[in-house]
């Protein structure tokens, strides 16, 4: 029999395969490649269960589970999930995030054979409630838990100061099917799958300096830092533009395009409401330099991808920077969220090409020591479950999106 891996996201939110790197699915993947069936718990703000299979390798299959939650603040309670009859199935189970509700109420219920990985590394909203947890529930759990993972070591602190012990640091993968599969595809003519709107767009450029930025357009993210950083790079750079890609709430984007134009940037600026993941080769592309000034982020897949990609990278202090840049070496790394130091940092690279090449050259080397099949054998090299035998496996390496 093929053991099974159960695999949480606890956030009460629907989450997008198209156009962002999921990394419950990049995970999933690497499980089943190592001989175990997955399936992966998403929240489905409809009533309906809906079951999706999206990847089998050797007789193995990775399967979405849509599964409706009781929401309360950013917590899905899935009371499905919680019958014994479920949690039965599975061999292992993988919950997220130490202060979700459904990772006390699995601590109670299958303590044996759970196992935590969690991103967070400092407290941010609901401090009552986040305290009460802490005084009440948090001793439970951290009794209760097989195995703890993190995914920075700014995490590894936080769970520290808050209890946990044997934290291990496994930090993210990248699912490179889906960014790769456009930029690699290969028929007679050796084409690549294009967005012709996109293309359009970015023969805007022509031969000016492109700086990078993608991800929400939200406050955390320090869009309006960004904007006026990237006014003081035109005073030195002046033929330099400002790729963005993605979206945030009218609120908050309608207040951002309103200081830009204020800034005198909008003639400067090109924006993408939204691009798939399978042709993120178009924008990488066409940019020098990837900015992510952000004031905290988990784990910023963007990262990996400008790895990927080899576009060099200027980053403040994160989860993701922390764990991926060296200093210098793999990328730039700023503690402060000075303008005058960013835009001096940002210049320097538009001026020495050799610099950005040797930085992206050196970041791309992260991406093989960040590969979700090393994170998976981590994961399954500390459990008492063993995968399907090879010598047993059926010889099918097919990928379906097909429902089931």
């Amino acid at each position: 029999m093929i053991p099974k891996i159960l695999y949480l996201r606890n956030f009460a939110s629907k989450v997008n395969g198209a156009s962002y790197n999921l990394q419950e699915v990049g995970l999933g993947k690497a499980l089943v490649r190592k001989g175990y069936d997955c399936d992966i718990v998403y929240y489905n703000d409809r009533k309906e269960t809906h079951l999706e299979q999206v990847y089998r390798h050797a007789g193995c299959t990775l399967r979405i589970i849509w599964l409706h939650g009781f929401k309360f603040l950013s917590n899905s309670i899935y009371r499905d999930v919680l019958k014994d009859s479920f949690l039965a199935a599975y061999d292992l189970v993988i919950t997220t995030e130490y202060n979700q509700i459904m990772t006390y109420l699995l601590s109670r219920k299958c303590p044996d054979k759970l196992a935590l990985y969690h991103g967070p590394y400092r407290d941010n909203t609901h401090a009552l409630i986040r305290k009460l947890y802490d005084v009440m529930l948090l001793p439970k759990v951290t009794k209760s838990l097989r195995r703890t993972y993190v995914k920075s070591d700014l995490a590894k602190r936080y769970l520290e100061n808050k209890g946990f012990s044997n934290v291990i640091t496994i930090g993210v993968g990248l699912d490179r099917s889906n960014v790769e599969r456009g930029f690699n595809s290969d028929d007679n003519s050796g084409a690549r799958e294009e967005n012709r709107e996109v293309a359009n767009e970015l023969r805007r450029i022509g031969d000016r300096p492109v700086l990078l930025y993608v991800g929400v357009l939200e406050e955390r993210r320090n869009i309006r830092f960004m904007l006026s950083t990237f006014k003081r790079v035109l005073q030195k750079h002046p033929g330099c533009l400002l790729l963005m890609v993605g979206n945030g709430r009218k609120i908050d984007t309608d207040r951002y395009w309103a200081y830009a134009q204020q800034l005198g940037l909008t003639d400067r600026i090109i924006h993408f409401p939204r691009v798939e993941q399978r042709h993120l080769w178009q924008i990488y592309g066409a940019a020098d330099v990837m900015l992510f000034p952000t004031q905290y982020d988990i784990f910023g897949m963007v990262l990996l991808e400008s790895m990927l990609f080899r576009v060099p990278i200027i980053s403040s202090v994160n989860g993701g920077s922390v764990t991926l840049i060296e200093d210098g070496v793999s990328g730039v790394m700023l503690r402060s969220f000075s303008e005058e130091e960013w835009a001096g940092r940002i210049g320097t690279l538009l001026e020495d090409a050799e610099l950005r090449q040797s930085l992206a050259e050196k970041a791309f080397l992260t991406i093989e020591r960040m590969s979700w099949d090393r994170i998976a054998d981590e994961i399954v090299s500390q459990q008492r479950i063993k995968p399907m035998s090879s010598n047993h496996a059926m010889q099918s390496t097919q990928e379906s999106g097909a429902a089931t």
